[in-house]
C-alpha cells in the first residue's frame, strides 16, 4: 500500500500541480524546472512523512536532483530524450525512472 500512496502523491506532483505553464517553460528556465522539482519532491516527502517515514535533507536532496535532472533532460530535450517522442517512449522513461525514485525512497527508510 505504501507504493500505491507514493505512486498517487507522484502522480498529483507530476501531473496536476505541475500545470500547462510549467510544463512548457521547465526546460527554458531553470527556476521553474525547481519549482516543479520542489513541487513534487514536497508531495512524496510529505506523503511519506504521513506514511511515518524518517525523511531528512538527504531524502529531500536527492529527490530533488534526481527529479530535476531527468525532467531537464527530458523538456530539453537532451541525450536518450532526444530521440524520443516526448508523449511516447520519452515519457515511458521518464516516469519508470520517477517510479524507480519512489523504490529507492522506500528501500532507504
Amino acid at each position: 500500500m505504501t507504493f500505491i500512496i507514493l505512486i498517487f502523491a507522484h502522480l498529483i506532483g507530476d501531473f496536476p500541480l505541475q500545470g500547462e505553464f510549467l510544463s512548457k517553460t521547465k526546460g527554458k528556465n531553470l527556476y521553474l524546472l525547481s519549482v516543479h522539482a520542489g513541487i513534487w519532491t514536497g508531495c512524496i516527502a510529505t506523503a511519506g512523512y504521513l506514511l511515518g517515514f524518517a525523511i531528512d535533507g538527504m531524502d529531500l536532496a536527492w529527490l530533488f536532483f534526481v527529479h530535476a535532472a531527468v525532467d531537464y533532460l527530458k523538456a530539453k530535450p537532451v541525450g536518450i530524450f532526444k530521440k524520443l517522442n516526448p508523449l511516447g517512449k520519452g515519457l515511458m522513461i521518464d516516469q519508470l525512472l520517477h517510479f524507480g525514485q519512489i523504490l529507492l525512497f522506500i528501500y532507504s527508510n
